[in-house]
């Protein structure tokens, strides 16, 4: 019975899995003092200012996207604890909205490979980067069909090689 059971055409290893998962979640979510892994792809510093105690020459980010990161007074309210996070995720989500030319070169980007969204923010999960991931993944959704196969501008492209 076992050894049917290792027949099945399941993936043998966590780097298989990553294979087939990253088409449904091109997008992960990092510390800036995380490993670089492989699978990371193309990895975007997503805060507004440079993280303490790292060189410049020391990260290792294929870009700095600082105006997708909150604004700074955005950033000092949330860090001030004058907004809940619902808020914060309200006013940060308008200010997404507002930087269409920047969002849709990462989109594109999104939609060909991997990228991983990295921060110095301590909590991943309650900072802006899950507000920065959903609406990248909802303009991703946006895409047609038609879209998905092509790769980027070449504009939005060269930002990242």
């Amino acid at each position: 019975m076992k050894q049917h059971q290792k027949s099945l055409n399941r993936p043998s290893d966590k780097m298989e899995v990553e294979k087939m998962t990253s088409h449904y979640n091109p997008i992960k979510l990092k510390r800036v003092y995380d490993k670089k892994e492989k699978s990371d792809g193309i990895r975007l510093l997503a805060d507004r200012l440079w993280p303490r105690g790292i060189k410049k020459s020391e990260l290792q980010y294929d870009d700095w996207i600082k105006e997708l990161s909150p604004s700074n007074s955005l950033r000092k309210q949330w860090h001030n604890s004058e907004l809940s996070y619902k808020q914060f995720s309200k006013r940060y989500s308008d200010e997404l909205e507002s930087q269409q030319k920047e969002m849709e070169c990462i989109v594109q980007l999104a939609n060909k490979e991997t990228i991983t969204l990295i921060s110095a923010v301590k909590e991943l999960e309650n900072s802006h980067l899950p507000i920065l991931k959903d609406h990248i993944l909802d303009k991703l959704e946006e895409i047609s069909p038609e879209e998905t196969r092509e790769r980027s501008s070449p504009v939005c492209y060269d930002n990242f090689q």
